[in-house]
């Protein structure tokens, strides 16, 4: 392979960020900056009820749509040369500078990732697994941690923290990013609608509420219709005033 065509593969292909949740026995392997929590049920194709591949949109499974990563259930002991995983042997194709792999499938980076990991977590997980533990100023510092070891999960313990904290402009802002990164999780709609509230963004808790009420299975899922209900109620006696 030329120079040029090297170039242009590079620019092309995700760059993956692997997430080893040794103790489910998970391997997540994303574009750098993604999560699979959150994610429309129509981004997801499966190759097997082992693995399937995350799309960038929720497009026609037969259109044109960039995939940006897999996910792995049962990893240590993942069939890679099953028949029915035929397809994690040709495209799409993915560069990982963990592993220093390049325009590799998903069968490859399987095979590498387990061998690099050999049963033990990725560091993200070690900060994560911390930060469970701790509540307030404590876990702070060790979200901080796990965000910039590359979880980006990460942002929606920083925002809820931070609120709790009063840390009100910080909380928004890393609740408003997850909301990007995780669009169907009603639960981080529902703390983005009480940190845009708390700054008196009453129009965005407005609809954060609304699509948080939307996405719920169950109508009690989150406590999102008593918050609209009350904002609602404040908005109303505000303008008698």
């Amino acid at each position: 392979m030329g120079p040029n065509q090297e170039r242009r593969w590079r620019r092309r292909n995700p760059r993956l960020f692997l997430n080893h949740l040794a103790d489910y026995d998970i391997l997540i392997a994303l574009e750098q900056g993604r999560v699979d929590d959150g994610q429309p049920h129509e981004r997801w194709r499966s190759i097997s009820d082992r693995i399937g591949y995350l799309y960038d949109d929720d497009a026609d499974p037969k259109a044109r749509s960039r995939c940006i990563g897999f996910k792995v259930v049962g990893f240590a002991g993942f069939d890679a040369q099953a028949r029915r995983h035929a397809r994690i042997w040709r495209g799409p194709r993915f560069d990982s500078p963990l592993l220093g792999i390049d325009n590799a499938t998903a069968g490859e980076l399987i095979v590498a990732a387990r061998a690099h990991f050999d049963g033990s977590g990725s560091i993200n997980r070690f900060f994560f697994d911390q930060a469970l533990h701790l509540q307030g100023e404590e876990a702070l510092p060790i979200w901080r941690a796990c965000l910039e070891a590359g979880d980006s999960m990460a942002h929606f313990a920083l925002g809820y923290t931070n609120l709790e904290l009063g840390n009100d402009r910080l909380a928004y802002r890393h609740l408003r990013h997850y909301c990007e990164l995780a669009p169907a999780q009603a639960w981080v709609w529902c703390w983005f609608g009480r940190a845009a509230e708390a700054i008196g963004e009453t129009a965005e808790a407005l609809e954060a509420y609304e699509i948080a009420i939307e996405l719920s299975e169950e109508e009690d899922e989150t406590n999102a219709p008593e918050l609209l209900a009350e904002l609602e109620e404040r908005l109303e006696a505000g303008s008698r005033d």
